[in-house]
């Protein structure tokens, strides 16, 4: 019996001095030794010494962003994430003091005896997130550019295609939420690889002359000569992917004496007035460079099945000499056009040339070896000058009693 009272002094006397420890501790204010927070000791500090200490350690953190090539390096706060200093170290406080004197106790001695370790919890400010990562994601992607042709003297050239690439800033943020915790140096960022439409492999082939047309003009017709020169070149080399759409006015662009037009005779319907009369206006003299065009893409429909889909094309409203009678193209800046659409699976590129007092322009086809749709290239074509199937007759519409005016 006696033995059994010794143990049981021991007990009460170990008990009360745990307890007195531990009242001693949590009157002291201080953490409870042995915890971690993000990793960083913060036993027996106040809650204030905790705070700046974690705020020294963390307030400063960045994160990048790894992408194929390159990371994006940013500051957390930056991308919308404030570390909960005040919330953490209020939870490392209160550990050892919130429940029973029982479990307090143990909870203290425990720290002790093994470290408790606390994460650093991260609030998000998702708008922020959002017009972050928009601009990451706008730095970091790039359309997808088509594999091309560039014409020039020398020759036909291709120019290589060029990969894409683009940013999901959602999927992103998501990763970003999930997985990131404060020191986590990175987060992969989702990206997705945009390809072109047109390799340049797909350009590799042969070059086809489809259409091939001349007029003749009086070059001793200063004025209305360099206008020919001058449109000629705007056209020279243009090249048509598939789909793409031709438009002289947007070729040419509004012809001003700036980029080198010049007076010459043009076609005048004043208002009130019943027909057209010649006058002098700038940029006469473009209209045989859209009608000798437009023939060369009539002879190359000939033979594609009408694959240059004409979309627009225009009557003069008084006869020109240089091409017959119901195919010519009249353009005037900004309302009457020259436009048709390259609906061939493969390019075509113009070529304009002035030789003397005649002009001629060609269509040509890139076509790739092996099947195409030039399965007609090789078929003659029609004589005689009658008026095509694809000429619609003018129509009222397409005249009003505002002036208009047609460069000859």
């Amino acid at each position: 019996r006696t033995a059994g009272y010794g143990v049981l002094a021991v007990i009460v006397l170990g008990a009360g001095a745990a307890y007195g420890v531990s009242s001693s501790w949590i009157s002291g204010g201080r953490i409870a030794p042995g915890i971690l927070i993000q990793g960083e000791p913060v036993g027996g500090l106040t809650a204030k010494e905790a705070q700046a200490r974690l705020e020294k350690r963390f307030g400063r953190t960045f994160v990048s962003f790894e992408t194929p090539g390159r990371a994006y390096k940013l500051a957390l706060k930056q991308v919308g994430g404030r570390p909960q200093f005040a919330r953490v170290v209020q939870n490392a406080y209160w550990y050892g003091r919130k429940d029973n004197v029982v479990v307090n106790t143990l909870n203290l001695f425990a720290t002790m005896r093994e470290p408790k370790r606390l994460p650093l919890p991260v609030k998000w400010d998702k708008a922020q997130m959002r017009r972050t990562m928009w601009a990451v994601a706008q730095g970091y992607g790039r359309a997808p550019r088509d594999a091309g042709l560039i014409v020039s003297d020398s020759g036909v050239q291709v120019v290589d295609h060029e990969v894409g690439r683009s940013l999901n800033v959602g999927a992103t943020l998501q990763s970003l939420q999930k997985k990131y915790y404060v020191g986590l140096p990175s987060v992969k960022a989702t990206t997705k690889t945009l390809m072109p439409r047109l390799m340049a492999a797909d350009l590799a082939g042969r070059d086809v002359l489809l259409g091939k047309y001349t007029t003749s003009f009086n070059s001793g017709l200063w004025g209305r000569t360099r206008n020919i020169y001058v449109a000629a070149a705007a056209i020279d080399g243009v090249v048509l992917m598939p789909n793409e759409l031709f438009s002289f006015n947007s070729q040419t662009g509004e012809r001003t004496w700036d980029k080198g037009y010049r007076m010459a005779h043009i076609f005048e319907r004043k208002p009130g007035k019943a027909e057209s009369e010649i006058v002098d206006g700038l940029a006469g003299g473009v209209c045989q460079v859209s009608s000798t065009l437009y023939n060369a893409v009539r002879k190359s429909n000939r033979q594609i099945d009408s694959k240059l889909r004409i979309v627009e094309r225009n009557y003069h409203s008084l006869p020109v000499t240089y091409v017959p009678t119901g195919l010519d193209a009249t353009v005037a800046w900004p309302y009457k056009d020259f436009k048709f659409r390259n609906t061939l699976e493969h390019p075509v590129y113009l070529r304009a040339e002035v030789n003397g007092s005649r002009l001629t322009t060609s269509v040509w086809g890139r076509v790739p070896d092996g099947p195409s749709q030039l399965a007609n290239t090789s078929a003659p074509a029609p004589s005689g000058s009658a008026i095509p199937t694809d000429v619609e007759p003018p129509s009222a519409a397409s005249e009003d009693s505002t002036k208009r005016q047609a460069r000859l």
